[in-house]
Formats: C-alpha cells, sequence, structure tokens
C-alpha cells in the first residue's frame, strides 16, 4: 500500500515539473518576442524645431561624412529589420493662395504638374520634368522615374535598435509613387537628367548660393531652378539618424523635405510651381531662406549650355522686366532636344550667368519629404 502511494507522489511530482518547464519556456518566448517587437519599432526621438536662432546648434553636429576612415569599423545590420516610418504625411494641407496684392519683379510661365495623387513623393521628380518641359523637353514624369531616376531602400532598424539606409545623396529612398517614399537630394537628379539630357544642354548641383543670387542669375535670365526647402515653409527639425549601408557614415534626415521649382520673385516673396500646390506659389522670403538653409542650400540648375560658359554674376536682382509668358517649344526626343525659344515676349534673352560651380567636396550636413 505505501509502495502505491509513493509511485502516485512521484507521477505527480513529475506533472508538476514538467507543467513548470512549460510555463517557463512559454514564458520566455513571450518576452523575447516583445523585446524583439519594441526593438524593432524603436523610435529616434525627433529634437528642437528650427529657427534663425538654433541654426548654429542644428547644423553644429556634424553627422555626415563623405568619406569612412580608413581604419573605420564597417557596420552591418544585426537579425531581422524593419521599416521605419515616415517623419511628416506625404501629402500636406492643401494652401489657399491669396490674392496678388504685389506684381512680381520677375515671373516665368513654367508648365504646372500637381504630384498629390499620383506621385505623392515625388516633388524633386516633378520639378526636374517641369523645368525640362519649360526648356523644351518633351518628357512625362513617368518616364524621368521610371527610366532615370536611381532609387533604394528606405531606412530601416534591426532587433537591436540600429538604424540603416541607402544614401539619398546617390538614390531616392523608396519610391515616388508611394506615400512611403522619402526622397533624394540634388546630386540624385542631376545624375538622372545626365542620362539623357543631351548636348545641347547641361545640368549642375549647386551649393551655397542665395536664393537672390539663383535668381539674379539664372530666374532674371529666363532660367528655372530647383530648390530644396520643406513643405509650406514649415519650420525644420530632424528626424532620423542611420548609417548608410555597408559604411561606418551616418546621415541624418530634415522633416518635411520638399523640393520645389524657384520661378519668380518680388521684394519681400520668392514664387513657385510647388507640385504639392500650386502655379506661381509665392512664400515669404523670410520663411524660403530658413527652410532653404536649413536643407544646406541646394539646387539643381537644368539650362541650355551657352547659359553655362560665362562668368558668375554677384549683383542683387533689381530687374524690372514684367513676367515671363515664353512658351517653349517641344521636341519629342530628350537626348535631341533643342535650345528653346527665348524670343517670345521677352524679345532676345541674355544667356544666364553661372552659378557657384558644384563643389563635390562640400559637406552635406544634414537632413521627411514633401
Amino acid at each position: 500500500m505505501n509502495f502505491k502511494c509513493g509511485k502516485k507522489k512521484n507521477a505527480i511530482i513529475i506533472i508538476i515539473g514538467i507543467v513548470t518547464v512549460a510555463i517557463c519556456i512559454t514564458a520566455a518566448v513571450l518576452v523575447s518576442r516583445a523585446k524583439k517587437k519594441a526593438a524593432a519599432a524603436q523610435f529616434v526621438p525627433e529634437t528642437e524645431t528650427y529657427s534663425e536662432e538654433s541654426e548654429e546648434a542644428l547644423f553644429g553636429e556634424e553627422t555626415v561624412s563623405e568619406t569612412a576612415s580608413e581604419t573605420a569599423p564597417i557596420v552591418k545590420p544585426v537579425g531581422t529589420t524593419a521599416p521605419v516610418e515616415r517623419a511628416a504625411p506625404a501629402i500636406p494641407k492643401k494652401l489657399t493662395q491669396p490674392k496678388p496684392s504685389i506684381t512680381p519683379t520677375k515671373l516665368l510661365n513654367v508648365p504646372f504638374i500637381d504630384q498629390r495623387k499620383k506621385y505623392p513623393t515625388g516633388c524633386e521628380s516633378i520639378s526636374a520634368v517641369m523645368a525640362l518641359q519649360y526648356l523644351g523637353i518633351s518628357i512625362s514624369p513617368e518616364t524621368f522615374i521610371d527610366n532615370y531616376l536611381d532609387k533604394g531602400r528606405t531606412p530601416y532598424s534591426d532587433e537591436s535598435g540600429n538604424l540603416f539606409g541607402d544614401d539619398p545623396r546617390k538614390v531616392f529612398l523608396g519610391d515616388p509613387y508611394s506615400k512611403n517614399g522619402w526622397g533624394c537630394w540634388a546630386p540624385v537628379i542631376e545624375n538622372a537628367v545626365n542620362k539623357f539630357i543631351g548636348k545641347n544642354y547641361t545640368v549642375k548641383t549647386i551649393y551655397g548660393s542665395s536664393i537672390d543670387e539663383l535668381c539674379s542669375k539664372y530666374i532674371d535670365n529666363d532660367i528655372p531652378v530647383l530648390i530644396w526647402a520643406t513643405q509650406n515653409m514649415a519650420p525644420a527639425r530632424r528626424y532620423k539618424t542611420w548609417y548608410i549601408t555597408g559604411t561606418s557614415d551616418q546621415f541624418t534626415w530634415i522633416t518635411p523635405m520638399h523640393c520645389l521649382l524657384l520661378v519668380g520673385y518680388d521684394d519681400s516673396g520668392y514664387y513657385f510651381n510647388d507640385s504639392l500646390q500650386c502655379k506661381n506659389m509665392r512664400y515669404d522670403k523670410n520663411k524660403v531662406i530658413s527652410a532653404y538653409n536649413a536643407l544646406n542650400c541646394q539646387a539643381v540648375v537644368i539650362a541650355p549650355k551657352s547659359a553655362s560658359d560665362e562668368p558668375p554674376s554677384s549683383t542683387k536682382p533689381e530687374t524690372t522686366t514684367s513676367p515671363a509668358t515664353t512658351k517653349p517649344q517641344n521636341t519629342t526626343d530628350p537626348s535631341a532636344a533643342t535650345k528653346p525659344d527665348t524670343t517670345g515676349s521677352h524679345g532676345t534673352t541674355t544667356p544666364a550667368t553661372t552659378a557657384a560651380e558644384k563643389d563635390t567636396a562640400s559637406p552635406l550636413k544634414n537632413n521627411e519629404h514633401h
């Protein structure tokens, strides 16, 4: 009898032990999954809002290195990865353009393309296509994006919370047709245009020129300019810093980044074909300058090749030329584009002077999108 009781007690002890082990294993698995989920969704907090007073602080911390040190270790993603969400919505609130109360000093009549429905994060490509069409080069946004724009991966995090991503100075991050795309910097657009521009035109990235200098050198000579600023000229702020894939370099994204086509100016404002808003959208000069400075004063100019042969001008725009109404002369092949007819209502147009030469060693400081 005692023997039977002993066997029952041992069986109960064994069962309790098995149940205890199963509970421990289940708890460990749940904790591990929770940690992985938290790491994959780790968020890098935003810092202070950009203002003129905080400009020094914003760019005082250099986070972008042009080339990695020869001895610097190459950081590699660990384990599984998860995409990082955009900071700003792809499509901002539509603004109401007030009735003009100021006569523009200069205003170019550039074809307008709305990006909001088909190209929610394609502001750089749309701005480039508007400039190209104005110059008489027949190309669609789809052709530009599908055939010429280099694309890469949007930032992502690994299970340890480290952020990785491609270099937006080399590729567009994501897909311009998607609301989850991020964007790119000026050199990517220059590279895309150079693939088909042909011998009669030139494209260049410009760093460090003021908006007034761009107006003097290009707008006054009937050449629109792509500039990088923010959506609706909103205050800029840091968003994410990540390791550029395969290197130890880091890049910091500034949000809400946006590319616009500069088409005119007056004494207190600048005019843009803003593909998220409307044709000839006017913004206050001070807001434009702050947003442009926050995005590292970068611009792209596409111009007839002869317009890049003259020395740069340092004079402040003082022209009283009436708004341009030149209709671009269309061509059917981007690579065979010819110099556009600029006589129109302007008479003979003087070729534009050159902006500052592209500084390939210029440190790009920091930088979501559209």
